[in-house]
């Protein structure tokens, strides 16, 4: 029994303690190991979570950019639009005073040839019938001696004086200086007519 009891004490004891300690350090190191695996797995987590933060802070500031940018592209359509808006009024407005200038052109056009036609007119009943023409060259004629009294009508680029009966000068005409070289006047008996250049006299009958 006692034989029994130190066997016990000496071998099985030993053994128990050392398998005892033994997994007492297997457990501790288990712990360990687990602690050690846990805090990798967390730092891992820690550092996608900031690789993952970066990134979405990242797209923030690339979106904030982007948003200015629209932002900024929307006012420029804005304002472009605006200015796109007056010059289509102010085009509109260049428009109606076009249309409104050829109605004057067309009414101006209408009293021109209103005019021309008068004038035509007028210069038809200034001239008369006409009879004999005849070709002057730096003389004076006296009236009825050299010339007939009457109506007359002077074309040319010369110059014409016209003496009263007391022989004063009662008309004188460049013909030149007028826009259709002629010049219609009277002459009555005592009077003369001085002719400077070539001037044509043409005998108005009516």
């Amino acid at each position: 029994m006692l034989r029994n009891k130190n066997f016990l004490l000496t071998v099985i004891l030993p053994i128990l303690i050392s398998i005892i300690i033994g997994i007492v350090i297997i457990v501790l190191n288990s712990k360990s190991i687990l602690n050690t695996r846990a805090a990798t797995i967390v730092m891992n987590e820690k550092r996608t979570m900031v690789t993952q933060t970066d990134a979405l802070k990242k797209e923030k500031e690339e979106l904030t950019y982007k948003s200015a940018d629209y932002d900024k592209t929307i006012e420029d359509n804005r304002l472009l639009l605006n200015e796109i808006n007056a010059l289509t009024d102010e085009l509109n407005e260049y428009t109606t005073d076009i249309e409104a200038a050829k109605e004057t052109i067309v009414s101006l056009d209408n009293t021109i040839n209103e005019k021309t036609a008068y004038n035509e007119s007028l210069s038809a009943v200034s001239k008369g019938n006409d009879g004999s023409t005849k070709s002057y060259t730096n003389t004076k004629l006296n009236v009825p001696s050299d010339i007939k009294d009457g109506r007359y009508r002077a074309d040319g680029s010369g110059t014409i004086l016209i003496y009263t009966i007391a022989g004063t000068l009662e008309d004188k005409q460049n013909l030149s200086v007028i826009d259709s070289h002629s010049y219609t006047f009277n002459l009555i008996s005592g009077q003369s007519i001085k002719i400077e250049g070539t001037v044509s006299l043409t005998e108005i009958t009516n």
